[in-house]
């Protein structure tokens, strides 16, 4: 049995792995070399935030399947670990969760201390969830103002610069018609309001990114023409700015600022329809994007964090490895030497997020198959 991860399959086909439930794995952490893995169980870990470099937050969804129908549902999750208290990692309250089948698609912090996630319209056809954490707790409520007539939403992507300005972006169905359509959602404070990039009917945006209130980069693909896309808002309008073009298709799925004018973002790239997707890495210098070359054989990468003392890393993969890999301007691409525990349960790596010399990556363990991959447990990993 498989489970179609909603818009999110469909916008980060390498992070789909379909959910069939196998069962929780133990929860006992186990260390591969540098790494510290800990098993969430049911959970799925999907995205990771840290707030400040003592906590940490990883997010996603609990899977279960009804024995008797086979229906499987989400229950968003999230689970929490804060050096100056507990080294540990801890189940997060979050009030209200159960009424939800949804997942926590990404997490976004801000300087003040507000941090937002989003997650999935359910099949009742209400709000899309969104979750806002103030005065010290996680607040669950419904986005209604998706646009009209935009079904089967999903809010993939969250940036925020304080509780008072934040973006969203993702996708839905048309009702009528069944056209994929594209969502970008802005909070001013209050409320979550719908707005609409001029152009964009045929795009399917992965990821958004505040630098500041006037320079705000979305990413993804333009499915009319298979290749990625990068449009920016300086405050006033939305402009696209060319990225590198390839025989076939290519995607971005994360984006991540240093400065305005150093900027890296990472997706795959396909030069024919029967290629298997190699990693892309682009580089925006304030005037163009430019393709960054990366090691030979490496799979469609789909996160990135920024490095505190320059460089970042990137995580992909789960075609029948994950991928991991670090970048400085001295040492070149170094590989993270991501565990493989279990030849039988490979590992997917859904997001990485790092605190001074550590890293943190949210991510599963699943089967593989001719029909599909299975979820078997999620994961977290530390070095």
């Amino acid at each position: 049995m498989k489970v179609r991860n909603g818009i999110t399959a469909g916008l980060a086909g390498i992070a789909a792995v379909a959910l069939a439930l196998n069962g929780p794995a133990a929860t006992a952490a186990a260390t591969a070399g540098s790494w510290t893995e800990t098993s969430t169980g049911s959970v799925s870990a999907m995205t990771v935030a840290q707030p400040t470099p003592r906590l940490t937050w990883v997010g996603g969804a609990e899977v279960t399947e009804d024995p008797d129908s086979g229906v499987v549902t989400f229950m968003p999750a999230m689970y929490e670990r804060d050096q100056d208290r507990n080294r540990s990692w801890r189940r997060v309250t979050l009030p209200g969760a159960k009424n939800w089948n949804s997942r926590i698609n990404d997490i976004a912090t801000a300087a003040d201390g507000s941090a937002f996630f989003v997650g999935d319209q359910p099949q009742d056809r209400s709000g899309v969830l969104v979750g806002r954490h103030t005065a010290g707790g996680w607040q669950l409520s419904s986005d209604n103002s998706m646009p009209a007539g935009v079904v089967e939403s999903s809010l993939v992507s969250v940036s925020a610069l304080s509780g008072q300005d934040a973006w969203a972006v993702g996708g839905g169905y048309q009702q009528d018609t069944w056209d994929q359509v594209p969502v970008v959602q802005r909070w001013n404070g209050k409320k979550w309001r719908s707005v609409t990039i001029p152009g964009s009917a045929h795009w399917l945006l992965t990821k958004v990114d505040e630098v500041a209130p006037d320079d705000v980069w979305v990413i993804g693909v333009d499915d009319a023409t298979g290749q990625s896309l990068a449009v920016h808002w300086d405050g006033h309008t939305w402009k696209r700015t060319p990225t590198p073009v390839f025989p076939d298709s290519a995607v971005l799925f994360d984006i991540a600022a240093r400065t305005p004018s150093d900027i890296w973002a990472v997706g795959w790239s396909r030069r024919t329809d029967k290629e298997r997707p190699s990693g892309l890495v682009a580089h925006w210098d304030g005037k163009a994007w430019t393709e960054m070359p990366v090691p030979a054989g490496t799979f469609a990468l789909q996160s990135l964090t920024l490095r505190p003392k320059g460089g970042f890393a990137v995580t992909g993969g789960n075609d029948d490895a994950a991928v991991g890999l670090s970048w400085t301007p001295t040492a070149g691409w170094q590989s993270l030497g991501l565990p493989e525990n279990d030849p039988q349960h490979p590992l997917g790596a859904a997001d990485i997020a790092s605190s001074g010399t550590g890293l943190t990556v949210a991510g599963w363990h699943y089967t593989s198959a001719d029909q599909g991959d299975s979820f078997v447990n999620g994961a977290i990993l530390t070095s």
